[in-house]
């Protein structure tokens, strides 16, 4: 399977922080997170072959929901059978609509032409001295000058090394709505699902949105991009395989890298629980009709406290965590 996206309701780069540098963070961006506080219990690694599903149900209807990462690498590989079995006879599949992107297109994109994350001075010259050499010693695996990034601002430096590997930026994501879409629509299948897409999340804008961020804000997504790229993941490629693997509990206990500071931006964070309502919604809507449905979430708005599956809960619903 070729994975996948940014997400509330698929790839919302939705984008850390741990330790001190979370200490150090004002109060007002840690409580804009709307993922950072998990339901525990739902936090369940899976047994059947692949990623982990969750169900979702009541007397008649059961929906299977795949929690999918915000960013997994399109060279990604998961097996399928469980989800050709899930999709199989299926009444819906619920899904984001997603294209495969690159992160150099997405940085031509995002810039826009319009200067959007242009320094009025060296940015090195605005950081704190720690945040200042941990940037220069990366540039320099990077193979880059210390200099290299004195025109750009934190947030978008951040997303630069976050994303970048060997000296350059290599990751390109989406594909598992793509992948799992030629499934649904698949000859293999004796009954196809009818597919019905929820409002898509523009990761574009989600890191032009990062341009006005406060200086506070600026610099936690400097230290998010350091994180991922200092953990050795390689643009969450490691990840990405155990989340292939079914090994939840590993996946929500990794440094959420780059993910936490585009959550923590008000605008982005907004858009996360307008797509989890979305999602609460059409799920909802696929109960009401007998028989089964599949959908894909991403995993953190999946498990979040006043998440998917816990609000659902709250409706009175069933949910089980995976088999």
């Amino acid at each position: 399977m070729t994975p996948t996206r940014f997400a509330a309701a698929g790839l919302a780069l939705s984008l850390l922080l741990a330790g001190s540098a979370q200490a150090q963070a004002p109060v007002e961006l840690t409580r804009v997170d709307p993922n950072a506080n998990l339901v525990e219990e739902l936090i369940v690694n899976a047994r059947l072959p692949g990623p982990a599903w969750w169900k979702v149900s009541d007397a008649d209807t059961t929906v299977y929901v795949l929690g999918v990462p915000a960013m997994v690498p399109s060279s990604t590989r998961a097996d399928e059978s469980v989800l050709r079995r899930r999709l199989d006879g299926a009444n819906v599949l619920i899904m984001g609509q997603e294209a495969d992107v690159g992160v150099l297109r997405l940085v031509a994109l995002a810039m826009g032409g319009r200067k959007l994350f242009v320094m009025d001075k060296p940015m090195r010259q605005t950081l704190p001295a720690d945040l200042r050499e941990r940037l220069e010693a990366r540039l320099k695996v990077m193979k880059e000058r210390p200099e290299a990034m004195d025109d750009v601002k934190p947030a978008f430096a951040g997303f630069l090394v976050a994303n970048s590997q060997d000296g350059s930026v290599s990751i390109s994501v989406g594909g598992v709505t793509e992948r799992i879409r030629d499934i649904a629509k698949s000859r293999d299948l004796k009954q196809r699902p009818r597919i019905q897409n929820l409002p898509d999340y523009s990761l574009v804008d989600a890191i032009k949105a990062l341009a006005g961020a406060p200086k506070p804000l600026q610099e936690l997504c400097l230290d998010a991009g350091l994180r991922q790229a200092e953990s050795g993941q390689g643009g969450v490629k490691a990840m990405a395989q155990r989340w292939a693997e079914g090994q939840v509990r590993d996946v929500v206990a990794a440094d959420r890298g780059f993910q936490r500071c585009l959550d923590s931006t008000p605008s982005i964070a907004r858009e996360l629980r307008e797509g989890r309502d979305d999602a609460v919604d059409a799920i909802a809507k696929a109960l009401k009709t007998p028989g089964k449905a599949v959908a894909v979430i991403e995993l953190r708005s999946l498990l979040a406290q006043d998440g998917v599956l816990d609000r659902l809960r709250a409706q009175g619903f069933t949910v089980t965590a995976p088999e």
